[in-house]
């Protein structure tokens, strides 16, 4: 018996195939390259349908190898936002949760995203859904034949299963802003205070709820991609730690009830509870802006190319070295947070002697690490306590061993990297597992 798990990611799309019986786990990835083009740096969008395109290639590739799926689970990048028709077909291109329009001044020098949350008492951040949404809104962006708004992954559900509809899990459903995350549903009195209309939202469905059918699977709801990498590395989850570090990274823990603790987002967990997690918004991404510079600096000076292959791979092979206080010290905030957008990174300390490509490399791992580490010393002791196992995943930790030693000597815990080379992907086969009946829980998972 196999199933199949999509992972929607922002840079790549994932299919990853598990056989019940041989427990053989299979991946195929490719590109998401459907970024589309804007004269405004603050906008980040996406073509939708070309995206549900790469998501039918990959399935028909799986099919080819394992024809017997029994279900189809779904996870994808978390607070973007599309438009969808009457006829379940998107009338706008999908906006993601890197589109920077609610740091935008709207009134009295203060952001969408600020006004919202003063207003309404919500901790709303630019790339929330429903903050992208009132931008639009007010700016006369919405399509004249817009009639829900849903995810991406939600509308490749759509797309699966010839709903007009979306349905919407409780993971992605949180992350589009103005949900109560204790009583799970859109607080519909907050977004009418700010004239929103809830006629917009998608039906929010009960976990593992099954959408439809792609010819004859079953496909269920997609959930966030932070949850499904949760669940598809975390085995222990009481008392583990994970840490992902893809174009973004997160610190996320579990937690059996919910906890409201600020700077940190508190998200619902499909199968029961949360997990409390830190979100940079500069991970991966981080590393890439340094192998960027290094790029064009040999570029400019030398007048040659050299592959980003070729690039990472030297600076993944810099030597560990044990933090010292004379070293050089990087704030990764390129991006700045979700509360302060306008904050931004820095590089301090520097010195005649430790000015050098060796310790500005070790200098950005570093601040990457202390960020997500930030986050875990916000926890309660109650919490912290109970937490001695840290796992690792996605490409950022897995492709940088440096990473891997910098993050151990910051949390002084030996860290698991995750044995599957797609994580999300596996989290959302896992839910159609759960969705399907084949195991009562994720927990259940071999």
């Amino acid at each position: 018996m196999n199933f199949l798990g999509i992972d929607i990611g922002t840079s790549s799309i994932c299919g990853v195939v598990c056989d019940t019986v041989s427990k053989n786990i299979v991946s195929i990835t490719k590109a998401n390259n459907t970024d589309i083009q804007s004269r405004d740096i603050w906008e980040k969008t996406q073509d939708a349908t070309a995206i549900v395109n790469i998501v039918l290639e990959l399935i028909q590739e799986l099919r080819i190898q394992y024809p017997d799926i029994k279900g189809i689970g779904l996870s994808g990048q978390m607070h973007g936002i599309l438009y969808v028709d009457a006829e379940g077909l998107a009338v706008s291109p999908l906006y993601t949760w890197q589109d920077m329009r609610g740091s935008l001044l709207y009134k009295d020098g203060i952001s969408y995203a600020a006004y919202l949350s003063g207003q309404t008492g919500f901790p709303l951040s630019t790339g929330f859904g429903l903050v992208t949404h009132y931008y639009n809104k007010v700016n006369g962006l919405i399509p004249r034949d817009a009639v829900k708004l849903c995810t991406v992954m939600d509308y490749v559900a759509m797309r699966l299963t010839g709903k007009r509809e979306p349905l919407i899990d409780c993971s992605n459903a949180a992350s589009l802003g103005f949900f109560n995350k204790e009583k799970l549903l859109f607080d519909k009195e907050a977004l009418r205070s700010v004239e929103i209309d809830c006629s917009i939202l998608p039906e929010v469905g009960e976990a593992f709820s099954r959408v439809g059918h792609y010819k004859d699977i079953p496909v269920y709801t997609a959930i966030g991609d932070n949850q499904a990498s949760f669940l598809g590395s975390i085995r222990d989850v009481k008392r583990s730690i994970h840490i992902t570090v893809g174009t973004s990274s997160q610190l996320s823990v579990y937690s059996d009830t919910y906890m409201d603790i600020p700077l940190l987002d508190t998200r619902p967990l499909p199968g029961g509870g949360y997990i409390l997690v830190g979100a940079a918004l500069c991970g991966g991404c981080s590393f890439a802006l340094l192998k960027k510079f290094f790029a064009e600096t040999i570029r400019l000076c030398a007048g040659k190319e050299m592959t980003d292959t070729d690039l990472y791979k030297i600076m993944v092979s810099v030597p560990y070295k044990k933090s010292q206080t004379d070293d050089i010290r990087v704030d990764t905030l390129f991006d700045g947070t979700r509360q302060h957008p306008e904050k931004r990174g820095k590089i301090m300390n520097i010195s005649r002697q430790n000015w050098n490509p060796e310790n500005l490399i070790r200098g950005f791992l570093e601040g990457m690490s202390q960020e997500l580490y930030d986050f875990y010393q916000l926890l309660p002791d109650s919490v912290r306590e109970k937490k001695t196992i840290l796992v690792g995943s996605g490409n950022g930790i897995k492709k940088n061993p440096l990473l891997c030693r910098i993050l151990e000597e910051r949390f002084n815990c030996h860290l698991q990297v995750s044995s599957c080379r797609e994580e999300a992907a596996l989290g959302a086969c896992i839910c159609g597992m759960v969705g399907n009946g084949y195991i009562g829980n994720f927990t259940d998972f071999f």
